[in-house]
This record gives C-alpha cells, structure tokens and sequence, in this order.
C-alpha cells in the first residue's frame, strides 16, 4: 500500500495536476505561498515529540549512483 502511495505521488500526471495552478502565478507569488507552507510545517513539527523531529528531518541519502554521477559531472566542470 505505502509503495502504491509513493508511485502515485512520484507519477508524472501527478506532479503535472499539482504544479499546474502555478502556471500563471508570479515568482513572488509562488515564494508567498512556499513561505506559508513552510510555516506550517514548522508548526506541524512543533507539535511532534523530539524522536518523531528527528526521524521527520533526517535527510534521505543519496544514492550510490547518484553520489557518483554528481562528482563526475562536478570534475567535468573544471
């Protein structure tokens, strides 16, 4: 079921129906509303115990492979 949500919400139509009400939205605009839902998220985290913070926040890490196609792209670049 989780790995049926994750495909839903990495699928490209999904994406696309989501970004769609930004199309004629101005830069500031858009920075507006990213600043209100990051204030909800701060109150969202606010509300959780520190161990739930925690696990919240922590970065995914990259993978391997992606790891390495970044460096190569970074030592192309010089």
């Amino acid at each position: 079921m989780l790995e049926a949500q994750r495909a839903h919400f990495a699928s490209d139509d999904h994406i696309r129906r989501e970004v769609a009400v930004w199309s004629d939205t101005t830069p500031t605009e858009r920075l507006a509303e990213l600043a209100q839902m990051c204030a909800a998220g701060d109150h969202f985290l606010s509300q959780q115990d520190p161990a739930t913070v925690e696990r919240a926040t922590a970065p995914v890490p990259l993978p391997e492979d992606t790891i390495e196609l970044l460096t190569a792209l970074r030592r192309a670049a010089r």
